[in-house]
């Protein structure tokens, strides 16, 4: 069925897009335990770090391709609308907890990560009010950067996880651990001013009349 419910020829492809959001899913157990494993120091070998970068980028790029397959082949669903953004939510929240875990508390990462995850559930409840009234909520362009911005923080802040576990890298470059995490907590920061703002025009849009 295309997007304006005119019934068409179903694509050959057309389980490809929701299989990759579910796949999607199925790795954030693995992504969770992988980084909390290199920050207790269970785990420092190399084919595990090289394994949870493949596995944040393939959940990026599969973020990427389902939206695109589903656009390009017409094949548009509420299950793909519905399943979509929960699995962006449910990789952001597992990563954040498994990075404030790592950290041990560490104000400067728990805080972000908190007003990240408060604003996911917010919006959630936010976008099922407007849909009890017969209105959607399509995600913001500035919302869509601000996903952008959460995938880039946990990319750099796993490289100082992961890098901090088994790369003898201070001795030629000694600060490049340290960066990392400075920049990882920059973007995460930044990422969190942008779900705080978006956060609210999306709340302020569904108590609308």
């Amino acid at each position: 069925m295309t997007p304006s419910g005119r019934v068409t020829s179903r694509h050959p492809g057309w389980w490809v897009p929701n299989a990759l959001t579910i796949s999607r899913i199925l790795i954030i157990p693995i992504l969770i335990a992988g980084i909390i494993a290199f920050a207790n120091g269970t785990t420092s070998t190399f084919a595990n770090g090289y394994l949870l970068f493949f596995l944040i980028f393939y959940a990026m790029a599969s973020d990427f391709l389902d939206g695109f397959l589903a656009r390009r082949w017409e094949l548009v669903s509420g299950f793909g609308r519905m399943i979509d953004p929960i699995a962006d939510k449910l990789l952001v929240a597992g990563c954040l907890i498994a990075f404030c875990i790592a950290v041990r508390g560490e104000w400067m990462i728990v805080v972000p990560a908190i007003a990240i995850i408060f604003r996911d559930i917010l919006v959630s409840g936010s976008r099922e009010h407007a849909a009890l009234s017969g209105r959607t909520m399509p995600p913001t362009n500035l919302a869509k950067w601000k996903t952008t911005f959460e995938f880039l923080s946990i990319v750099v802040l796993l490289f100082w996880v992961v890098g901090t576990s088994y790369l003898e890298i201070d001795e030629a470059i000694p600060s490049i651990k340290a960066n990392a995490k400075l920049i990882g907590t920059a973007l995460l920061w930044l990422s969190a001013a942008m779900s705080v703002w978006t956060g609210q025009l999306y709340v302020r849009a569904a108590l609308k009349d």
